[in-house]
């Protein structure tokens, strides 16, 4: 193993800013209070194969991999990660964590683009509509953060379970907005609500829910019964609802995030899990002309990835434009705090996505 440029990564004094000048930090990454009290944010880091058992293994799918990192901490916080997003120039990650933590690293990359490590990594606590930092509860109630997407402005959303909603973040430190409730999303599975979401390059946000499924009257065809189509919303810029739209489930697979190409066609992770079969992921495409309000968003696979690949709770999704044509494709997983599973970032190419 390695540890970012092999010395602790201290993370900046919030005593060193002043209350004016954090206000002008629109979308910059400061620790909270408490992080900084807990000193020094340390990640080890671990190269993984895509194939541990087959080295030389770098497809799956239409997907070409390029690099992979086991991500590793002592700070009882770090962890627990879902959603993903990239600065513009596609340098910098940011994703959230089912306790209510915020993290952002910076990527370094070889003169191919491959990435190579983190360094500048960063956690700090999210605040709440009133300003005041999330608060840590059993229940994750407030906290259960499962998406986070940059606006075209600087701003982001994140989305929330438990408690379904989004959060607009015009100052990733400072207080957010309500920014949707989608209709109807109360009525989800309290850990199945808003899981996935990406912004679309026409101003419309993309919402799918993880478990929250429209009714099949009286199952048949060897379907239960409510084991339908999982329902999303189309959200206006403003959050307005302009409809919902539906994905037909494949198979076990649960959708976990989403990223939107400069098209408007979208990509689309799953993940699925089972006792016998291990961890999987799913990767397909959406085209743009299939998101419409009430439209089945029918997709076609891209990749998949089971045992012995190095897959786990795959959650992150982000996308950036690739110097020689096509796509730059991450994706981060999901450890759950669990000791048996990891927090991985892998990093693949997509020449292109497939037309259906």
């Amino acid at each position: 193993m390695k540890t970012l440029r092999r010395a602790a990564i201290t993370t900046a004094l919030l005593g060193m800013l002043s209350v004016g000048s954090l206000a002008g930090l629109s979308g910059c990454v400061l620790p909270s209070l408490a992080q900084t009290k807990a000193g020094p944010l340390v990640i080890r880091m671990e190269d993984i194969h895509l194939n541990p058992e087959q080295h030389k293994q770098i497809r799956t799918g239409v997907l070409e991999f390029r690099a992979g990192i086991a991500l590793s901490s002592d700070t009882k916080n770090f962890g627990g990660l879902s959603g993903l997003s990239l600065s513009e120039d596609g340098t910098r990650i940011t994703a959230v964590s089912d306790q209510g933590d915020l993290f952002q690293a910076r990527l370094v990359l070889d003169k191919t683009g491959t990435l190579k490590e983190l360094a500048e990594p960063r956690l700090h606590r999210l605040r709440g509509v009133k300003g005041a930092y999330i608060s840590r509860r059993a229940d994750k109630l407030d906290q259960d953060a499962e998406a986070v997407e940059r606006l075209p402005d600087g701003s982001y959303l994140i989305s929330f379970e438990i408690r379904h909603r989004v959060l607009r973040y015009e100052n990733l430190v400072a207080k957010p907005s309500l920014f949707a409730v989608p209709p109807g999303i109360k009525k989800a599975p309290r850990n199945g609500g808003l899981e996935a979401m990406t912004p679309l390059p026409d101003g419309r946000v993309l919402v799918l829910s993880e478990k929250f499924r429209r009714k099949i009257e009286g199952g048949g065809g060897g379907r239960k019964e409510g084991d339908g189509d999982y329902i999303g919303w189309l959200l206006a810029p403003d959050g307005k609802n302009l409809g919902q739209v539906f994905w037909p489930a494949q198979g076990i697979f649960r959708p976990t995030d989403l990223a939107a190409l400069p098209n408007g066609d979208v990509l689309l992770l799953q993940r699925r899990y089972t006792v016998a079969g291990g961890p999987g992921m799913r990767l397909s495409h959406i085209l743009a002309q299939n998101i419409t309000a009430g439209a089945r968003l029918i997709d076609v696979e891209l990749a998949r990835m089971t045992p012995p690949m190095s897959v786990d709770n795959f959650e992150g999704l982000a996308v950036h434009p690739d110097p020689k044509g096509g796509w730059t494709v991450y994706m981060l997983s999901d450890d759950n705090f669990n000791p048996l599973q990891r927090t991985m970032l892998l990093q693949f190419y997509l020449s292109e996505a497939k037309d259906s």
